[in-house]
């Protein structure tokens, strides 16, 4: 692991920056451009980008320029526009310094993870030039990079997976206990309704039971009048009997 980041540290850069001091039919071009390089060496890489920008305004077909620029603005941290310069450079396919332009590129990408357009530039760069011997540097750790990358897409994929299945299990045993607590309460509304309803026919059969009662003693009450006027009349008969006998017995005595 410290070998690797001690690797990933000394990503090779090739910060060479054209003089120009050949181009000498452009005086101004060359000035401005000896100018941003002095800021560049100063590490002031704003004002140097700022003067290889005039300079690559004024001639865009410079691809030397456009280089410089790509150069300043990386090392000021401002990679999309760095590969933007890269790619300026890059169109002039007789760009003497295309190989170091294109392992430039790639360090951008390397910068930005995409280790896979690194190492397409980094190729590039060695079909170029095959003794760039940074290039090939870059190359190699630019493919560790990336196979440690999808290590790590690998097991995170691995880790979603698994709290993916583990929240599922968890919703499963959640949503059982839902049914589960479901059935229970059906259960005990049933039991419930079931006691309810036991409760109301041994209502009703002792409403019955009582109703049987009441009838039975108004139906002995009832014999016990209907006896009573029985004997009631029957006493009555029996003394008008009695008038009778005694009434005939005076009339028998008179005749």
């Amino acid at each position: 692991m410290k070998t690797f980041m001690r690797k990933l540290i000394i990503l090779v850069f090739v910060s060479t920056i054209f003089h120009l001091s050949a181009d000498m039919l452009n005086y101004d071009k060359a000035l401005s451009n000896l100018k941003g390089v002095k800021y560049y060496n100063n590490g002031d890489y704003g004002k140097a980008d700022s003067l290889f920008n005039e300079n690559a305004i004024k001639y865009p077909d410079d691809s030397r320029l456009h280089y410089n620029q790509g150069n300043a603005k990386y090392k000021n941290g401002q990679l999309e526009d760095a590969e933007y310069s890269y790619n300026l450079a890059l169109k002039n396919n007789k760009f003497k310094q295309r190989s170091e332009a294109l392992q430039n590129l790639g360090n951008v990408k390397f910068q930005q993870k995409d280790y896979q357009s690194a190492i397409k530039n980094y190729r590039d760069a060695l079909v170029e030039d095959p003794d760039n011997m940074d290039a090939r540097f870059n190359y190699e750790l630019a493919a560790r990079m990336l196979q440690r990358q999808q290590e790590q897409k690998q097991n995170q994929q691995q880790d979603s997976d698994k709290e993916n299945e583990e929240e599922k299990d968890k919703q499963d045993q959640q949503q059982q206990q839902k049914q589960d607590e479901q059935k229970q309460d059906e259960k005990q509304e049933q039991q419930k309704q079931q006691q309810q309803e036991e409760k109301k026919s041994e209502e009703q059969k002792q409403q019955e039971k009582q109703q049987m009662k009441e009838k039975e003693k108004k139906k002995e009450d009832a014999e016990k009048i209907l006896k009573a006027l029985l004997q009631k009349e029957k006493e009555e008969m029996k003394k008008e009997k009695q008038k009778m006998n005694v009434d005939k017995e005076k009339k028998g005595k008179y005749w």
